[in-house]
């Protein structure tokens, strides 16, 4: 009597229950169980599908175990452009997701991933086993035309999979042509229940042709979910936000017009949310002011505009555009502290010494004018000498700056020190230049003024909150220290390049700071920069202060960019409310909205600073298009099993030489030391050695190019 595929599925639980600790190929299991030739086919199938239901678990090498110990986790999934993934969670390391275990998850879904007993590298391992909530609607990709309708296939690397659009569903739902063959779309994925056939979906918008004017940053908004235009609500909202009372305001604010203080800017900056004033006190020391733009004052919460900032929860830029987080009456106009005008601002005024110690601060709502607007190549300029009238004042806080970094040093704070790639476009868009960021002593003064400035008003929160068991909640930024394994990697590739380096007990930010001493004069230094800060964890915003690792400081937080970040914004009102009203009646439901606040905030930064590194990688690849044939220096900036990256050392823009491509010899992975090793001749490509390629290939729509080692281009 022939068993069911439900009989032999129960069968196939129940074998495997009793062998724990085992693990089969399929074919050894269907000889075990007497499944018929004829039926091998459907075994395997009832396998996956067992193994897709988590009641039992497909290991690596297509084998097959009972599950022990069962572990599931739900955490957000970040999938690689290599087609594996990883499941984030918070309390443990990321859960490693193998490409035939992602099922149908996509990048940015909430999953419930089941972690399996045994892993093979420093990562937990796992799979798939609920999609609970889709990460995005949005799918922009290129339309093609078939026989059935038509299909789009995603520009994101990291989607495998093309979505179907049956023929009634090619149409925006505003009405308008269907899509036509060739042109770049937003899609919605309707639905998508089994990982073995394609999603289907329908067209929501028709963003154009790919040569079409502007049409890079239309992909990269919307791949990413971001608004490049404020919905007519939000309008509305700012139109109706009037000027300020000035004299009711000046009733209540300090007045400090009558300080000579200024703004240092991009040359190119519109929004002005920062001013500087500096001079020196009578007993010998000094008084700094930051003052920082009121938007709190015009931006209530609750409104329309607020919403959509929390939404937005910072600006995304790109080489010539900028997708803001306020409407531009807001930023560009009433809170910008434009030269000569009247502006409310938010203002910290420090009493230190020469050495930057600080003894005493104010912070208050304030009045200011901002007496100039200076780029940061003037203020350099000054520095060097150039006369000015504003001069003495630049030359004073130069010296404040420089002893503020000192006493940062002391404490073991790390500055990176990495550049990066600037654009300059034509009128197409397309990039003719590019050259290393430079980091001026001007850049400088104004970060070490702002750092100052964020430090003293956690400071002043974080001893609030410790008083008298009271609890005064905040939005702190937080930089976690790195863990163990992501250090000993570092440590090993310092040591594989000649450098030897021991650390002793727990990891201390001046670790890495000694570290980037003795790499400063070496060729591959921004190479080691880069490195050392991969193997750190990323900074984020949270209502508890566990310090700043990579600043090396106990208590710090965003004050200074209310215009571009909403953390920023949030800060100022709760200091308004803590001053106005004292501590919090109800600090558990202000907490939880921080929460909130802090964890999408987080993300969204994430999200951007993805964009605009996705941007410049679309730019990257212009720029070496128009390179095609012509011989650079580059240093190689990672290796892997199918090649060696190499970064162009004066343009900062990084390739692929594949290892088909390096056929001076045959050419292994040596992955524990981060090389290439030539079989017959010994040759070795590591991590930072110093190469010469001849660009071979450049696709812009595939974000690659294929670079080859001159020395062994045989072409």
């Amino acid at each position: 009597m022939s068993r069911s595929g439900k009989e032999i599925r129960k069968q196939i639980v129940n074998y495997l229950k009793g062998q724990r600790g085992q693990t089969f190929k399929p074919k050894q299991l269907s000889k075990s169980l007497s499944i018929r030739k004829d039926r091998y086919r459907d075994f395997k199938q009832w396998l996956r599908d067992l193994a897709n239901e988590g009641k039992i678990e497909r290991f690596r090498k297509n084998t097959y175990g009972y599950p022990e110990d069962k572990k599931v986790v739900e955490g957000k999934l970040s999938v690689t452009s290599k087609g594996f993934g990883f499941v984030l969670i918070d309390d443990g390391p990321d859960i490693f997701i193998g490409y035939d275990n992602l099922r149908n998850a996509m990048d940015g879904d909430l999953v419930k991933a089941l972690v399996f007993k045994k892993s093979f590298g420093k990562n937990p391992e796992g799979k798939v086993l609920e999609i609970l909530e889709r990460s995005t609607e949005n799918i922009v990709g290129i339309f093609r035309s078939t026989k059935k309708g038509g299909k789009v296939i995603p520009e994101d690397e990291r989607l495998k999979s093309s979505l179907y659009i049956s023929p009634g569903k090619m149409t925006p739902e505003d009405g308008g042509e269907p899509a036509k063959d060739g042109q770049i779309v937003v899609a919605n994925l309707e639905e998508w229940a089994d990982p073995r056939e394609n999603p289907q979906g329908f067209i929501v918008e028709i963003l154009g042709y790919p040569d079409e004017s502007k049409m890079d940053l239309k992909i990269v908004a919307k791949s990413k979910d971001l608004d490049l235009e404020f919905p007519k609500a939000v309008i509305d909202n700012v139109r109706q936000i009037q000027e300020p009372d000035w004299e009711k305001e000046l009733e209540r604010r300090l007045d400090l017009r009558d300080e000579v203080c200024f703004t240092i800017d991009p040359e190119d900056a519109k929004d002005f949310d920062d001013a500087v004033s500096f001079k020196q006190l009578p007993n010998g020391r000094f008084k700094l002011g930051v003052h920082i733009a009121d938007v709190s004052h015009f931006v209530k919460q609750g409104t329309a505009v607020d919403r959509e900032a929390w939404k937005r929860g910072t600006s995304v830029y790109f080489v010539k555009h900028v997708i803001p987080m306020l409407p531009e009456r807001l930023s560009n106009e009433l809170c910008s502290l434009r030269p000569n005008e009247d502006k409310l601002a938010y203002s910290v005024i420090m009493e230190m010494d020469s050495s930057g110690k600080v003894y005493d601060y104010d912070i208050r709502e304030s009045v200011i004018r901002s007496n100039h607007r200076f780029a940061y190549e003037e203020v350099e300029e000054i520095i060097k000498g150039a006369d000015h009238e504003y001069a003495d004042t630049i030359h004073l806080m130069q010296m404040m700056s420089q002893a503020l970094q000192r006493e940062r040093e002391t404490l073991g704070s790390i500055d990176f020190d990495i550049p990066e790639p600037i654009f300059s476009l034509d009128d197409d868009g397309v990039p003719y230049e590019v050259k290393p960021s430079e980091r001026l002593n001007a850049h400088r003064l104004i970060e070490e003024f702002m750092l100052r400035a964020n430090r003293t008003i956690a400071e002043r929160i974080a001893r609030k909150d410790k008083g008298k068991n009271e609890r005064w909640p905040f939005v702190y930024r937080v930089h976690e220290k790195p863990n163990r394994e992501d250090i000993e990697a570092f440590l090993t590739l310092l040591k594989n390049l000649g450098i030897s380096y021991d650390i002793k007990g727990k990891i201390e930010p001046e670790d890495y700071r000694h570290i980037l001493e003795i790499v400063e004069n070496l060729e591959f230094k921004d190479f080691i920069e880069k490195v050392a800060l991969r193997s750190m964890t990323k900074a984020k915003y949270s209502p508890q202060n566990v310090g700043h690792f990579g600043l090396a400081f106990d208590k710090y937080t965003h004050f200074t960019s209310p215009i571009r970040r909403y953390p920023d914004l949030v800060v100022h009102r709760l200091l308004k409310q803590y001053t106005r009203e004292g501590k919090p009646k109800d600090p558990d439901s202000l907490e939880q909205y921080l929460v909130d606040t802090c964890e999408n905030s987080s993300e969204m930064e994430r999200n951007a600073l993805e964009a605009e590194r996705e941007y410049a990688k679309i730019k990257s690849m212009e720029f070496l298009a128009q390179k095609v044939g012509e011989t650079f220096d580059g240093i190689i900036s990672g290796v892997t099993s199918f090649g060696a990256f190499v970064e162009l050392t004066h343009y900062l823009v990084e390739g692929l030489v594949p290892m088909s491509r390096m056929d001076d010899d045959y050419y292994e992975y040596d992955k524990d030391n981060f090389c290439l090793v030539g079989r017959r001749t010994g040759n070795r490509c590591r991590l930072g050695d110093r190469v010469k390629i001849r660009v071979h290939d450049v696709s812009v729509d595939d974000r690659e190019a294929v670079f080859v080692f001159v020395d062994s281009d045989n072409d």
